[in-house]
């Protein structure tokens, strides 16, 4: 496949492709173990390498040490490529075999359901090898964490905070003591594929309703656009680090804004700045969890969730969403329910609607 997409197929010998198939182990020190289908594209055959992401420092049999930045090869030096795999070896927990578990602690019916969801005709065991989260050692079945996380019946045996935390607060600040406001504290436990939807449930079932003016009438809706805060939720479950087993995730609602936080410092290349100018950047710590989530249709892997959060709160009128890292480990989405504009200037400004304009744009033309 040319780099401008164009299929043109292996049109080679029988000895060519042998010695593709075989450059995996013969051309790179240590050898690398991939998935190899052969197949066809568009009528003509193709090779297909896929290979999971390896802690160790791969050199070519021509001496060079390479790192894969988007579609090139840049020559890299060993050191400066340990250096960057021992950092992400610190972040990969997903993969982390459990020697003590087997499939009857899973719960074998969500292992079907995301099957079929994602169109699959799969038996549960089939499932957990199309999706990596299980290996083979020693001639038995090793599931991985991530495996255990996304469908055990008790995934808190394997990681004792893989919940989330919700706590509903009565005005605008956390108390203590005396003057305690804690209204309802829920904790919220499931596999990974029920604990989205669960957590949604709890959030939602606190959560005021509001009547924002359209066209003239008033529409129903809850205080924050649903998929802000359910995004906000997504993405706590998905890109924490599950590395850290004394931090959860939390949530906490106040009178006038609603925090998610969740453990583990951004992935590069996401970057506070780049979140907050808007860019769909994307980067998974988690990808398995991830890839499971994004066929279970709770979210997409493309780096649009965080941009539409921004859209969807200017769009009803409110605040644009808080992002930051506290303490370098924590990231944390604030979403505000208090309005930018009276209900009258957001009927105003929607004769706007089909230009496009930022959000600074339409704070001038209300100020005007």
């Amino acid at each position: 496949i040319e780099d401008n997409g164009d299929v043109t197929g292996l049109d080679y010998p029988e000895s060519r492709l042998d010695l593709l198939r075989q450059a995996p182990h013969s051309l790179v020190r240590p050898p690398l173990r991939p998935r190899l289908t052969e197949a066809t594209l568009q009528g003509k055959p193709v090779l297909l390498f896929e290979v999971d992401w390896s802690p160790d420092v791969h050199q070519l049999s021509d001496g060079r040490y390479v790192l894969r930045i988007n579609d090139g090869n840049v020559p890299f030096g060993a050191e400066e490529i340990k250096a960057i795999k021992d950092g992400k070896r610190r972040r990969v927990t997903e993969m982390r075999p459990v020697m003590e578990a087997s499939l009857e602690d899973l719960d074998l019916s969500l292992v079907a359901e995301t099957a079929r969801r994602a169109g699959l005709n799969k038996t549960p065991e089939q499932t957990l090898a199309y999706y990596r989260l299980v290996e083979r050692s020693a001639g038995r079945l090793v599931l991985t964490l991530a495996a255990l996380l996304l469908f055990g019946k008790d995934p808190a045996r394997w990681h004792p905070r893989c919940g989330v935390d919700f706590t509903h607060y009565k005005g605008n600040d956390r108390k203590a003591g005396a003057a305690l406001n804690i209204i309802k504290r829920v904790r919220v436990e499931s596999p990974l594929v029920r604990l989205i939807e669960d957590t949604y449930h709890v959030v939602q079932s606190r959560m005021n309703e509001r009547q924002p003016l359209v066209d003239l009438f008033f529409e129903e809706g809850t205080e924050y656009p649903t998929f802000a805060w359910q995004e906000a939720i997504v993405n706590a479950v998905a890109h924490r680090d599950y590395g850290y087993e004394g931090l959860g995730i939390e949530i906490e609602m106040y009178d006038n804004r609603l925090e998610v936080r969740s453990p583990g410092e951004l992935v590069e290349p996401v970057t506070l700045e780049r979140l907050r100018r808007r860019e769909r950047v994307h980067a998974s710590r988690n990808p398995r969890i991830m890839r499971v989530l994004t066929d279970f249709r709770y979210a997409r892997e493309k780096g649009e969730g965080v941009p539409r959060i921004f859209e969807e709160m200017e769009r009803e009128g409110l605040y644009p969403p808080d992002l930051r890292l506290d303490a370098g480990s924590i990231f944390q989405v604030t979403l505000k329910n208090t309005p930018t504009y009276s209900r009258e200037t957001m009927h105003w400004l929607r004769q706007y609607e089909g230009l496009g304009l930022s959000g600074n744009q339409k704070r001038l033309l209300a100020y005007a």
